[in-house]
């Protein structure tokens, strides 16, 4: 399947992350013996979770993420890049597949999902999903002569006038439900000058879920996803400036 949206020279996208909750048909555990042969060439790096809440930040801890809620305590083996930028995490009811590398679209990202969640999908033995959530965070570096959120957002469904017209702090969240058991969840916030964005920048985080129960299948997953992805780009698309635009094309002024 071909991505329909553009990929940008300079993305601001910096971290993505796609979940998904499952019940298991068996209630054997996970094999690390079996697993790391598996995943090691490309991830080579392992380390075993203990039960209990993972919580994925960026940079300076800028705003407090809500904490993921957990189908059950359960031990995790979470399966890292050398770099640390790409990780996949197994459990018996959670796979996660996270990247921090450049984004290089949507296509290439649902392709290596899809792509470990099938090599995955034998031993997890899922009967079906559960849960499917999918969360774009970008970070969006502002300039000495351009402070403002209003110049770089507009404003949307998601995003009120008051938070564009904000002077210095500012952090805004919507939570809103666009269809019977799907969440979307938006959050603006205030990132200060650092030695990686010396005017400061804009965090814009957009995270789907969906809580609908469905099979399982490779096929049946891609085609949520799909549905989560076309609601994160509208989000991200609708709320673009024309300096925003500028930027991710590569024509600043």
């Amino acid at each position: 399947m071909s991505d329909p949206h553009p990929t940008y020279p300079n993305p601001t996208i910096v971290q993505v992350t796609c979940e998904i909750a499952f019940a298991a048909t068996s209630d054997d555990r996970l094999s690390l013996g079996t697993l790391y042969p598996i995943f090691s060439s490309e991830f080579p790096e392992m380390m075993p979770i203990g039960s209990g809440t993972i919580q994925f930040v960026i940079g300076q801890p800028v705003f407090a993420p809500e904490a993921p809620q957990s189908q059950s305590p359960t031990a995790a083996f979470r399966f890292s890049s050398t770099s640390g930028r790409r990780f996949v995490q197994l459990s018996k009811t959670n796979f996660v597949y996270q990247s921090n590398e450049p984004y290089a679209g949507w296509a290439d990202f649902r392709g290596n999902l899809l792509r470990l969640w099938e090599i995955s999908a034998p031993h997890l033995r899922p009967g079906s999903v559960v849960k499917v959530g999918l969360r774009y965070i970008n970070r969006i570096p502002k300039t000495e002569d351009r402070q403002s959120v209003g110049d770089w957002l507009n404003a949307t469904p998601d995003i009120p006038p008051a938070l564009l017209r904000s002077k210095e702090h500012f952090l805004g969240r919507i939570e809103s439900s666009p269809a019977h058991a799907h969440l979307r969840l938006v959050t603006i916030a205030n990132e200060v000058p650092g030695p990686e964005m010396p005017a400061g920048a804009i965090i814009m985080d957009v995270d789907r879920l969906s809580t609908e129960q469905f099979d399982a299948s490779t096929q049946t997953i891609s085609e949520k996803l799909e549905i989560l992805h076309e609601d994160v780009w509208a989000s991200f698309h609708a709320a673009t400036s024309d300096a925003l635009r500028e930027h991710l094309t590569g024509r600043n002024r």
